[in-house]
């Protein structure tokens, strides 16, 4: 339970640290059942201030999985559930702390990143960190 904890924790944390996961900015990005995937974007109505969450609820790992996000350049993993997976997890799947969003239009989107997935995990992607 320890590492359930230490989770929810840095979720609460991290939830404070970035005003669009409390702002009423929401839109889903995609949901896939076949793939068992979701994801969303938040922000701040008028400022801005983007997060995007995305949920793997597959049994295996994906790689190379495009995803619609709301502007280009680079987007920190500011939250990757995996990591906590017997704390810290020595083989945590991951994007090694970032993704770079490119101009191939997606979900809507003028930009897009290719995402590393971990099994069943939360990932939250944000600009920077307030």
């Amino acid at each position: 339970m320890r590492d359930f904890l230490r989770c929810t924790r840095e979720l609460i944390r991290l939830r404070w640290r970035l005003p669009a996961m409390r702002a009423d900015g929401f839109r889903v990005i995609d949901a896939h059942d076949g793939n068992r995937f979701l994801a969303f974007h938040r922000w701040v109505p008028g400022a801005g201030e983007d997060v995007v969450v995305v949920v793997s609820l597959a049994d295996q790992p994906r790689y190379h999985y495009r995803v619609g996000f709301p502007s280009g350049g680079r987007w920190l993993e500011a939250f990757n559930s995996d990591v906590y997976d017997h704390w810290v997890n020595p083989q945590v799947v991951g994007n090694a702390g970032a993704v770079e969003a490119h101009p191939v239009p997606m979900h809507e989107f003028d930009h897009s990143a290719e995402l590393t997935l971990p099994p069943n995990a939360i990932l939250v992607f944000c600009r920077s960190f307030a």
